[in-house]
This record gives C-alpha cells, sequence and structure tokens, in this order.
C-alpha cells in the first residue's frame, strides 16, 4: 500500500519503477533468438538421423567382433529387411556340436528398429550374396574374424551410406553414397 503512495506520489526510484520498454524488447529478442536457434534440433527430436543410425550399428559390429573371440562363440548379427530391424544371436551349441542360433543375453544387446525414415536397402555378403527382401545376417568368429559385409542405409532417398564391415579386422568402413565394391 505505501508502494502505491509513492508512486502516486511520483517518489519511486528508479529501480522501483519496472522495466522500460527497450529492456522487454531486448528479454524477447534474446528469447525469439533462442527459439530460432534450438527449434530445428527440437522437431527432429525422435526422427532417424542416419549418422547417429550409423554409428550404433558400427558400435553394434564392434562389440559382437569382440564378445566372439572373448568367448570363443559364433555370433551373428541378423537383418530384417521388411521390418527394418537387427539383432545379435549366438550359437547355442548342444553336446554334438550341432545347435541353433538363439538371441544374445538382452543385457548384452536387444533387437533394434530403426527408426523412420531411415531403412537398410540392402545387405550383400559372400555367403548369401545381395539381399534386399527378407533376412540376411553378417557371422562372427571366435578367431576374431567377421564376415566381409557390406550394407546401404537410406534416408527417405535423400541420403546413402555404404558400410563395409572389414572381414580381418571387424572395422567399418563408411563411405558416402551408394556404392557397390566386388
Amino acid at each position: 500500500m505505501a508502494i502505491m503512495r509513492m508512486w502516486k506520489a511520483g517518489t519511486l526510484s528508479k529501480s522501483e519503477r519496472g522495466f522500460t520498454l527497450i529492456e522487454l524488447a531486448l528479454v524477447l529478442f534474446v528469447i525469439g533468438l533462442v527459439v530460432a536457434v534450438t527449434f530445428p534440433k527440437l522437431t527432429g527430436f525422435g526422427r532417424g538421423d542416419l549418422k547417429l543410425t550409423s554409428r550404433h550399428l558400427i558400435r553394434t559390429v564392434q562389440l559382437l567382433v569382440d564378445r566372439a573371440e572373448a568367448t570363443k562363440r559364433l555370433y551373428r548379427l541378423n537383418y530384417d529387411l521388411e521390418k527394418q530391424e537387427y539383432w545379435a544371436t549366438v550359437l547355442q551349441s548342444a553336446s554334438g556340436g550341432e545347435g541353433e542360433f538363439v538371441p544374445v543375453d538382452p543385457a548384452l544387446l536387444t533387437r533394434v528398429t530403426l527408426p523412420e525414415p531411415i531403412r537398410i536397402s540392402d545387405v550383400t555378403t559372400l555367403r548369401q550374396g545381395k539381399i534386399t527382401e527378407g533376412e540376411a545376417y553378417t557371422q562372427f568368429y571366435p578367431n576374431g574374424w567377421v564376415e566381409r559385409t557390406l550394407f546401404h542405409l537410406t534416408d527417405q532417398e535423400k541420403e546413402t551410406v555404404t558400410l563395409v564391415v572389414q572381414p580381418l579386422t571387424g572395422r567399418v568402413k563408411v563411405l558416402e553414397g551408394y556404392v557397390e565394391i566386388e
């Protein structure tokens, strides 16, 4: 109440009067600038990013190379081109040496569905050739070798990345665009 009387009397100090129009305009300008810079990143949040998906797939390959060599077991990285998923399996050997591939421990690696609009357009291996539909796989051997694999990731046909899994090292080479390698 005392402030209202002082305001009516015109005895308020400069700090008690409030904000000037210039100060308010400056604050609104800064808020608008922050929104303009962050909005494009926020609208893309949750959508597929080709580089991020490539990095995740590369880390999965490297994990399976290390895991196969450490445990001396045969692993597979499976690709479902219809559902756009990939997952890892390990050979569960029976006493006679034969066995079946079973999913790896979910604590190690879970089934991954590619985010829209990212797609695996095809997978090429020596054993299976070029696969454009259905399922394919890459084998990871206990001695640290990997079946040479070439696959293409696309982003709604706008951008394509070629990933090449090197057989001796298990390293993945990333090439820009759609590249066919013999």
